[in-house]
């Protein structure tokens, strides 16, 4: 069963459509291709080259946000449609943009989930001339973007659901309430019990993911603010895990920027997600994080889930940081509340 959802259009002649099958997943159809955060543009050069690939450029190769080193949102790879009309290797791939330019029709966009493939994503773009479709890339940037994320970590959970590590993810259900997609890579680390904190991580030869859970109660409006959340991260780091030195404790970055909004999470779970850089103290690790606050109905605590990554270049130069974060980003983004 189809859905079409309209949003606001730019002007009286220009509606956004998107007409998908939500995130049920379709029986029958092969698993998506491509590599993570890899998105397939097809246009004509005509179309693609000049001043649509300078703004497409400015949508999906700016550097991410809150990484120790720049790596770029999306990789983009551009395909003819003669190429990619009857391929059916093209039409599996996860995130595909189509644009067209058509004197006669109208300025359109479309949106078409596991239309070839799953989990995937097909947004169409339809304009009268190259301005138009220019000014509605430029528009509906943002939203774009958001279609594409939700359905990399909308694959994240899918693969990570498929060898869950059930002993790390009742131990979260059995501590906080909510249960999270926690592949059987991940183990609990070796610390002192504690009731409100969990400390999980994924280590190989090449980089290191950690998560980690804390909560505590709940004071007012403050526990949501940037600075409060900040100090809390770095007070329970500081309290339950010790750097690789003696003396040595991981906390964030003060002297960078950090990147805060307010986000919502699983069903209908109110966050406020920051992202930044985390060192360790008196060390030299460090690497990027995300973390999430919030609180859950009928609870007076204040939940914080955050997850990091530490990949020095010596070890690893093939793995981008972007991805592994969306790997650990991918596992906070699959919360779910337990009955």
């Amino acid at each position: 069963m189809k859905k079409i959802v309209v949003f606001l259009a730019l002007s009286a002649s220009l509606l956004l459509t998107l007409a998908g099958c939500g995130d049920k997943v379709l029986t029958g159809k092969p698993g998506s291709s491509g590599k993570t955060l890899e998105l397939m543009i097809v246009a004509t050069d005509g179309i693609y080259n000049g001043p649509t690939q300078m703004v497409l450029d400015s949508l999906f190769k700016t550097p991410q946000v809150a990484l120790n080193q720049p790596e770029p949102r999306f990789d983009v790879v551009h395909i003819a449609p003669s190429s990619f009309r009857d391929n059916t290797m093209f039409q599996s791939h996860r995130n595909i943009l189509i644009l067209e330019v058509d004197p006669q029709g109208l300025n359109k966009v479309y949106m078409d989930v596991d239309k070839w493939s799953t989990p995937q994503v097909v947004i169409r773009m339809t304009a009268t001339d190259r301005q138009s479709l220019d000014s509605m890339l430029l528009a509906k940037g943002e939203r774009l973007l958001s279609e594409y994320y939700k359905q990399e970590y909308r694959r994240m959970s899918k693969v990570f659901s498929a060898t869950p590590n059930t002993k790390v993810i009742s131990k979260i259900k059995e501590k906080y309430g909510f249960s999270l997609s926690i592949p059987d890579e991940f183990a609990l680390a070796k610390m002192k019990e504690e009731s409100n904190f969990t400390w999980a991580l994924k280590r190989t030869k090449d980089f290191d993911l950690f998560l980690y859970i804390f909560d505590l109660p709940a004071k007012g409006d403050a526990d949501y603010e940037e600075a409060t959340i900040l100090d809390n991260i770095d007070t329970m780091l500081h309290r339950y895990v010790p750097g690789p030195r003696e003396g040595s404790y991981p906390g964030v970055e003060r002297r960078d920027f950090f990147y805060t909004r307010d986000v919502v999470l699983g069903e209908d779970i109110k966050a406020v997600e920051i992202r930044g850089l985390w060192r360790t103290y008196n060390d030299f690790m460090g690497g990027p994080f995300v973390s999430y606050t919030f609180t859950l109905p009928g609870s007076d605590k204040v939940y914080t889930m955050m997850g990091s990554v530490y990949s020095p270049s010596e070890r690893n130069k093939m793995v981008r940081r972007r991805d592994l974060l969306m790997q650990i980003d991918g596992i906070c983004r699959s919360i779910k509340i337990e009955n």
